[in-house]
């Protein structure tokens, strides 16, 4: 209640108004007279003083203790609003507070009063959401601020691995993990947003573990035993190449991604696949050694492929050809080669032994066999990091391994039947000349020696001294 000078202002002016009215029935020449007026006038003097040099505000109060001072009870819910829907903002919802906040009425010298600031204000507050909580195998993952997106982040989260389209028809799409969504109540700061949320179950979970070195480990086998890249394996142990050597008993780090959750797939998908072309190479005679020259130009042809697919996390697990057809078919390519100087003595026969090779490394093709532009490829380029192994595509004896010119560190494997594979531009020889080696086994690793722009396996397969498409024998 507003007082003058500890008075009620109600009992304040009904003391004046008393005051009037005994005065009304005094003579003016009464002393009474002279005294109350001066009396009252002092009265009226101190009220309006007093009522000049203050003003009317109110406390915010929270949980029991005054905050601070606003001018009224209209702008201090004005401002509390405010700062409910900012710090929810960055969340895409409006904050809430259990804080027990009320407003006590004063009347304030002017020269006391200062405005409680919203930066203050919002100090002194304590927030939460009513958010869901994401589990996965019954471990919590994260708090989704927003309930309502829980759904719609599992479903995308599907989408983006899956990848719909009009050429990839997804028929299932399911968690391989048992995945569950749950509503609670947590600090604010213990959500997080819808895109934060996609984000971190896309980025995955990178997780240290400790490896021991075992008997004849190299980082090759490391990287194959956990599932890794020799240059991720690297990458984690800064310092180290592969050349490092590695003792038994001796400690390294792992850094490996896990996802959340393994999204599995299955659908059909159609491509669009390049055929490439053939070469047919036609000695001339009249031609110099390694002169070559274009009788007719090649060009590759398309195909297009219906695959049935499984996949986890988008990467294909299995696939198996449904459909195939060929939109335009490859052109030959005939050239004229002199003679050819070999440096090692090629074997002679049928040329079958060629039909049973394998991939020397399971990567992709940076470059194909044949011309490309003026320069004749006469192997295919096969994608690989700096210093991973790569085998023998097929079983044999080492009858060239050493440096070769532009083919840099290069090895050349007779396998009978009058067929050799080379594999050019290794950082690392692993075989020797005249060493035996099997079919699958690592006999180098992949570089970029000799004339190479990137790390890279050069790969050919030679029959009976002739270079051949290597696609038309590997399998």
């Amino acid at each position: 209640m507003k007082k003058v000078n500890d008075i009620p202002l109600k009992h304040y002016f009904e003391t004046i108004k008393a005051k009037i009215f005994t005065i009304k029935n005094i003579s003016w020449k009464s002393p009474r007279i002279i005294g109350g007026s001066i009396v009252l006038m002092l009265l009226m003097g101190s009220g309006l003083v007093y009522l000049n040099s203050t003003t009317s505000a109110v406390y915010i109060v929270v949980n029991g203790e005054k905050i601070g001072l606003v001018a009224n009870e209209a702008q201090a819910e004005e401002m509390i609003d405010q700062i409910l829907s900012e710090k929810g903002a960055p969340l895409g919802i409006e904050a809430k507070t259990h804080d027990g906040i009320t407003y006590s009425s004063v009347r304030i010298k002017n020269a006391d009063f200062r405005m409680l600031s919203k930066e203050n204000l919002a100090e002194d507050i304590s927030y939460y959401v009513d958010g869901v909580m994401l589990t996965v195998n019954k471990e919590p993952i994260f708090v989704l601020a927003k309930a309502e997106d829980g759904d719609k982040l599992l479903n995308d989260l599907k989408e983006y691995y899956a990848q719909p389209s009009d050429k990839n028809l997804v028929s299932s799409v399911e968690f391989e993990d048992e995945v569950e969504t749950q509503p609670v109540e947590v600090p604010i700061e213990q959500a997080i947003s819808y895109e934060q949320a996609l984000e971190k179950l896309k980025q995955g979970n990178l997780q240290k573990v400790e490896y021991t070195i075992q008997e004849n480990d190299s980082w090759w086998l490391i990287a194959r035993k956990n599932d890794m890249m020799t240059k991720e394996v690297l990458a984690s142990n800064p310092g180290t190449n592969e050349d490092t050597i590695l003792k038994p008993g001796e400690k390294i780090v792992l850094e490996k991604v896990k996802p959340y959750i393994n999204v599995v797939s299955e659908g059909i998908r159609t491509e669009t696949e390049t055929i490439p072309f053939d070469v047919i190479t036609e000695q001339d005679s009249s031609l110099s050694s390694g002169q070559t020259k274009v009788k007719q130009p090649g060009s590759d042809g398309q195909k297009e492929v219906q695959y049935a697919y499984v996949q986890k996390n988008g990467k294909i697990v299995s696939q198996t050809v449904k459909d195939e057809k060929v939109l335009k078919e490859a052109v030959s390519q005939v050239i004229k080669k002199g003679p050819q100087r070999v440096t090692v003595a090629y074997s002679r026969g049928s040329g079958s032994t060629a039909s049973g090779l394998s991939w020397p490394l399971r990567r992709g093709i940076t470059s194909y066999y044949g011309y490309r532009g003026s320069d004749f490829h006469t192997g295919i380029d096969i994608d690989g990091d700096q210093g991973e192994p790569y085998v023998a595509a097929g079983a044999g004896k080492v009858v060239s391994a050493g440096w070769a010119g532009n083919y840099g560190r290069t090895i050349v494997i007779d396998h009978g039947n009058g067929v050799m594979t080379r594999y050019a531009h290794s950082t690392k020889l692993l075989v020797s000349v005249g060493e035996s080696v099997s079919k699958g086994q690592r006999i180098g690793l992949v570089g970029s020696t000799g004339r190479s722009t990137g790390s890279h396996l050069h790969f050919e397969v030679i029959i009976n001294g002739s270079t051949v498409n290597p696609l038309k024998s590997l399998r």
